[in-house]
């Protein structure tokens, strides 16, 4: 009986322990290798998340779209990943940028890993691999445990000496336990050594090393990554007092007060500071600190921290901060930093009373350039003048690109004085002489507009205004000029802002203005020939407005482009409709400004003109002024005239002899007529030389097959002198002033009636309206 209870219970005890070897085997394999497999994703992923957010701060833009950097950021030279599968998401839409690794057996365990870049989650990395081989190694574990269950129930069932049989298994499982803890044990000191030594990458990875000070030692413990980023020697233990010397502008002083508060109050720390590293490069470094040990009456015995290289990441805020406050084209400051420097000057001015001046400068024919010569050649021009702004400045005061061709100047601590004019006029001068550029050689100018701090302006808004009310009248007055705002200022601009705005009314509504005529006689025939069409603006308020008056302000703005293509299109109206009511043919010029030339399609404008009034081109005459012409020959004038001449229209050259004279563009260029100043004309009945240059320009016309316009002609002195030297037209107040049509086109019937017709004497004054 007892014997059958013995058997019994070692026939259980023998199956109990089969199934416990056949069951447990198996699960402790796949746990242990589960565990295992999920610490080691875990861990990449850490790691590769590391890397990639490092990129993705540099690249913050850019690295969703550059897949094969990715590859490389992830990859760790000389570790095999190719159980692993991993893959790179952005965004909120878990958008996948982009995966390595081959197709993964099922089943799969994954782990995933927020990317977070300063602070902000902007997508995540998962890490996949495979427990398939984990699932092939315990169906061999299996295997072998059924066949080591099977043998353990024969054996324990079967064995004689039952109660030795027992004990000795019990002793042998003891000791396969004491086994197994002990493989365990090493396993478990192996993988702690691995995972120190992956987090020594890591900290090299991510550039951060450890350090300590013992409270009362000279000399703090620094770790071998730490060393490595500071680049000192090994074998030499720097002292705290070394290592400070070497930290730039006052960071030793944070460091001293960090270590001091984290002592005193037992709170965490950190500082960023400039060191010189110990090959002489600096660096940029992210210093932490925390207590790391105390005594028993509670005193801090060390402190401990980390250092880590955030030179990339300084370098790219500073680069930042390039873009945000400096002109990326000349490199000067720009307007937000100009918005800044200046608060700071009026809050200086406000606490302590120092005055300061502000200057704005503006260059007075970049545009013409920039249209004629190209967008490139504008930059470069940019360019150029701030490097003059940068030699006559000379890193004494402020200076900054506002935009476009607008600059500023702001001059700290010093009003308005003889300085600062003599400031002033050398920028006019400078800016005022030819400035060679690699293509080209161009002529712009410049004007100036000054107001003083805080006597001009106590905020930055009433500042700018006035020093730009003030550029206004530089450039009112004509240009290449610096002017220093007075009050009397606002309500000279008002009054012309008035006058902008009800011209380009006019303009749009066509009510106001009237184009008049001067006749121009030829001298052969002692008849008139043709009419110059003038600009003439009869206010519904103030009456009729002097030329000198609205042409400037029409000149200033793209509203020259209006008005003149409106006197075109309503003097080839008037001269057509001449001609359809009976009257003799005559030619009609009008003046054509460089606005017309570089912004709109005057060739367009010109052929449908003569289209919708059915002129004969012939007859209609477009005066350029030389000035125009100056550098940019070979440009846009010489394309726009040879498209006029296309249409059959006559070419003059009008104010020959005041501006940029070349015989090169006369030769070049289809002009038809030549014009010659007023000047001339003045000047010829009172010296020789005088009359010696005008019989010259005269020769020179003819000489090159055109003919000669003298304008402004007033004496009978000046006249039989153009007869004597064989000028072909003329025109002028001795002749006839510009009228209205009606008026003009009388005049000229009565010197074709009137046989012997002698030119009338000049009137005794001039009507308002003739103005």
């Amino acid at each position: 009986m007892q014997d059958r209870i013995i058997r019994r219970i070692l026939q259980t005890v023998a199956l109990v322990v089969a199934l416990v070897v056949q069951i447990s085997l198996p699960l402790i394999y796949v746990a242990v290798s589960v565990a295992d497999a999920r610490e080691m994703l875990e861990f990449k992923a850490r790691m590769t998340t590391g890397r990639v957010a490092k990129y993705v701060f540099a690249q913050p833009r850019l690295w969703q779209y550059q897949a094969t950097r990715l590859s490389e950021v992830i990859e760790f030279p000389g570790v095999d990943q190719s159980d692993i599968r991993q893959s790179i998401y952005a965004g909120e839409t878990d958008k996948l940028i982009y995966s390595t690794g081959n197709a993964l057996s099922g089943p799969v365990i994954a782990h995933r890993e927020a990317l977070v870049v300063g602070g902000e989650t902007v997508g995540a990395v998962v890490l996949e691999t495979s427990l398939f081989p984990t699932f092939v190694h315990t169906g061999v574990i299996a295997l072998l445990a059924f066949m080591l269950a099977t043998l353990s129930f024969l054996t324990i069932n079967q064995w004689p000496l039952r109660l030795v049989a027992r004990t000795l298994g019990e002793l042998k499982d003891q000791q396969e336990k004491t086994s197994a803890a002990l493989l365990e044990l090493e396993a478990s000191d192996s993988r702690l050594r691995e995972r120190s030594d992956q987090l020594i990458k890591a900290q090299e990875l991510g550039r951060i090393g450890d350090w300590s000070l013992t409270i009362g030692l000279t000399a703090p413990f620094l770790s071998p990554v730490a060393m490595s980023l500071l680049r000192l020697r090994d074998g030499i233990c720097p002292t705290y007092a070394s290592l400070s010397e070497r930290i730039e502008g006052d960071g030793s002083r944070q460091i001293n007060a960090m270590v001091v508060d984290v002592v005193r109050r037992g709170v965490s720390a950190a500082a960023d500071v400039r060191f010189r590293r110990g090959d002489g490069t600096m660096a940029d470094l992210a210093v932490s600190c925390q207590v790391a040990e105390r005594g028993d009456n509670g005193h801090v015995l060390c402190v401990n921290g980390t250092l880590q290289d955030v030179t990339e990441r300084k370098e790219a805020e500073r680069q930042l901060e390039a873009l945000a406050y400096y002109d990326p084209l000349t490199g000067l400051a720009n307007r937000s930093m100009f918005q800044r420097r200046l608060a700071q000057a009026l809050k200086d001015a406000k606490e302590s009373g120092q005055s300061s001046t502000l200057m704005l400068i503006d260059l007075d024919r970049f545009k013409e350039v920039n249209d004629s010569l190209g967008h490139a050649v504008g930059d470069e021009l940019l360019v150029k003048v701030s490097h003059l702004l940068r030699r006559i400045i000379n890193n004494e005061h402020f200076i900054a690109r506002l935009g476009g061709d607008e600059f500023a100047i702001i001059v700290e601590g010093d009003p308005f004085t003889a300085g600062i004019a003599a400031i002033a006029r050398s920028v006019v001068a400078t800016l005022g002489k030819p400035i060679f550029l690699g293509r080209a050689e161009v002529l712009i100018g410049a004007s100036i507009g000054i107001a003083v701090l805080p006597e001009h302006g106590t905020d930055k808004d009433e500042v700018i205004k006035n020093a730009d009310l003030a550029l206004y009248r530089a450039k009112d007055m004509g240009r290449g000029r610096f002017v220093l705002f007075e009050l009397s200022m606002n309500e000279i601009i008002q009054h012309k802002m008035m006058l902008a705005r009800d011209l380009r009314a006019a303009a749009a509504e066509d009510g106001g203005l009237e184009a008049w005529l001067q006749p121009q006689m030829d001298l052969a025939r002692n008849s008139v020939i043709g009419f110059e069409a003038l600009m003439r603006w009869n206010h519904t308020t103030l009456g009729y407005i002097p030329p000198s008056d609205f042409i400037p302000i029409a000149e200033s703005s793209s509203l020259i482009c209006d008005i003149g293509l409106w006197i075109l299109r309503d003097s080839a109206r008037m001269a057509k409709k001449w001609i359809d009511a009976g009257g003799p043919p005559y030619e009609v010029a009008v003046n054509v400004s460089a606005a017309q030339i570089w912004q709109t399609s005057i060739e367009k404008d010109v052929a449908a003109v003569l289209s919708e009034s059915g002129l004969p081109p012939h007859l209609l005459v477009l005066e350029l002024t030389e000035s125009l012409l100056a550098d940019h020959a070979e440009g846009r004038v010489r394309t726009a005239l040879n498209g006029l001449k296309a249409l059959g229209v006559q070419l003059a050259l009008d104010d020959f002899g005041t501006g940029y004279s070349s015989l090169g563009y006369l030769i070049q260029l289809p002009f038809d007529k030549l014009k010659i100043d007023r000047l001339f004309v003045a000047e010829a009945p009172r010296s020789l030389k005088g009359r010696e240059v005008l019989q010259g320009i005269i020769s020179l016309g003819h000489g090159l097959g055109m003919k000669v316009v003298a304008e402004g002609v007033e004496t009978p002195e000046e006249l039989a002198l153009l007869r004597a030297f064989g000028c072909d037209q003329v025109q002028g107040y001795l002749l006839a002033r510009p009228a209205p049509a009606a008026a003009a086109f009388a005049f000229a019937l009565k010197t074709l009636s009137t046989p012997g017709f002698s030119l009338p004497e000049p009137q005794a004054s001039e009507t308002a309206s003739a103005a």
